[in-house]
């Protein structure tokens, strides 16, 4: 039940008010301290044969995070991200999995003041699966903008491949994205920019540990549709995201039925403390 943990989903809250008027600013993450909810919510189906209706479960994960930037230089922030605490919820008949040994956790690295990530990875001879699952989650957490200039209207392209090993398998997801800043808004009152991106997946893969006449390869496509605030003065407010993709199994013998998932991710920003 891994891949219901941490999806590859991105993450989301969007309060939007009406539109500013349109302008261009320099932007940067701003140094501090700030909370977020995030719920990720992983739906998987299967078609079954001789009419049995589809397999299918869903799984809830809501986790407690709290994220700190703090100046290194000009050009570099520390990028810091807690786990405070994790539910998982699930109706499928099985006991859920414990993830209280993650609770405090604490996922370290190195950001621009733009969010490009300079350094994001597992400790050296990390061999939990759900730690190393936690970077890979959270390495897209904040929006990575290309140039400090910021206006609406300006979009880019990016491409990225990234080797996972999840649920048994190793698996390439290579991942072309396209993101627009959409315009001005306002959260709170506060003037915010709107960030809309589409990201296009191919994932391929097999089984680790087989052997070659028991490997089972993996095939899958699909995509991300997202949207993202982020204020002028640099805190990032929330996202919403739906990914969705089909997956097929397959082996020397059979290949398996599609396997659809779907995630929808939200990311809230919580509170100041009094």
């Amino acid at each position: 039940m891994r891949h219901a943990l941490f999806g590859l989903g991105l993450l989301a809250f969007v309060p939007l008010g009406g539109d500013a008027a349109a302008q261009s600013s320099d932007f940067a993450y701003a140094p501090g301290t700030q909370h977020y909810r995030v719920v990720t919510e992983n739906h998987r189906e299967q078609i079954q044969g001789g009419g049995r209706a589809p397999f299918e479960f869903d799984v809830t994960t809501t986790q407690l995070v709290t994220l700190r930037l703090a100046a290194k230089s000009r050009d570099t922030l520390q990028f810091d991200i807690t786990l405070d605490s994790v539910a998982v919820s699930t109706k499928f008949d099985a006991p859920a999995p414990d993830v209280r040994h993650l609770f405090g956790d604490k996922l370290t690295g190195l950001i621009s003041p733009q969010g490009k990530v300079y350094r994001f990875d597992p400790p050296a001879g990390t061999t939990d699966a759900d730690i190393v699952a936690l970077y890979t989650a959270f390495r897209r957490f904040l929006v990575p903008f290309p140039t400090a200039r910021v206006a609406a209207g300006t979009s880019w392209a990016d491409t990225a491949t990234q080797h996972v090993d999840k649920d048994g398998f190793s698996v390439a997801v290579r991942s072309i994205s396209l993101t627009r800043v959409t315009g001005d808004t306002t959260v709170n009152g506060k003037p915010a920019w709107r960030v809309v991106r589409h990201t296009d997946i191919v994932q391929s893969g097999q089984s680790s540990g087989a052997t070659d006449s028991a490997k089972i390869t993996l095939q899958g496509q699909g995509s991300v549709n997202s949207v993202h605030v982020l204020s002028h003065d640099g805190v990032y407010l929330g996202s919403l995201s739906t990914q969705r993709i089909d997956l097929t199994e397959k082996n020397n013998i059979s290949e398996s039925a599609p396997i659809t998932q779907t995630i929808k991710s939200t990311v809230e920003r919580l509170p100041d403390s009094p």
